[in-house]
């Protein structure tokens, strides 16, 4: 009896030790959930600055110089306000400098094209100054990742004011910008103008530089 109740007392110790021998199982440690990098967002600001020349009919002689500045704020969901600063040189005579407001709403991208409307109320200083409205529609086609063709440009403009009719006008254009990255991006267009009965009066070229922010 005394030999059974030891060996017992043996066979426990010996499973206990050998156990205890044993890797112990640990869980798997616990893997942190990535952390999601949040995308910068959308510059709501941006500048363009730009160079022209008004020429003769089918891009003839030039007859002035333009240097336009052009100010755009993002509101979000596609409104827009800003402003134009322009000042046009006629060689060897007057500057003629435009101040304008604008407000512009741009529908949803669909397929690739993006519409857009805009007015403008502004201020011509000339020999004489006058007040004036414009109305803008634009239509965008994202040809690449990078580049934009400006399919179709348009303006009416016309002064408030009967005594200067003859500011009333169109103007048609198209052309095509660049993204050189995430901040600025070119642009080259060009123009046909015409008058209130949509005579041709001249053509028009333009080159940009838009900085976003």
């Amino acid at each position: 009896m005394n030999k059974l109740i030891i060996s017992t007392v043996a066979l426990v110790l010996a499973t206990s030790a050998y156990a205890t021998d044993l890797p112990s199982k640990k869980k798997a440690p616990v893997v942190p959930a990535p952390v999601a990098v949040s995308k910068a967002p959308a510059s709501a600001d941006s500048l363009t600055a730009a160079y022209g020349q008004d020429l003769a009919n089918n891009f003839g002689s030039k007859s002035n110089d333009i240097y336009q500045l052009t100010y755009k704020h993002s509101l979000g969901g596609g409104l827009a306000v800003g402003g134009v600063v322009q000042t046009t040189q006629v060689p060897g005579s007057q500057l003629n400098q435009n101040l304008e407001a604008q407000a512009s709403y741009s529908l949803p991208a669909f397929a690739g094209i993006t519409a857009t409307g805009k007015v403008g109320v502004g201020e011509k200083f000339s020999t004489t100054n006058f007040g004036y409205y414009a109305l803008y529609g634009a239509m965008d086609y994202k040809l690449m990742d990078k580049v934009t063709w400006n399919a179709l440009n348009y303006r009416y403009r016309s002064a408030f004011d009967t005594a200067n009719y003859s500011y009333q006008s169109h103007q048609i254009g198209t052309g095509v910008s660049y993204d050189i990255n995430d901040t600025y991006s070119v642009s080259a267009k060009v123009y046909r103008n015409y008058d209130t009965s949509f005579n041709a009066t001249g053509d028009q070229g333009m080159l940009g530089l838009t900085v976003k922010f």
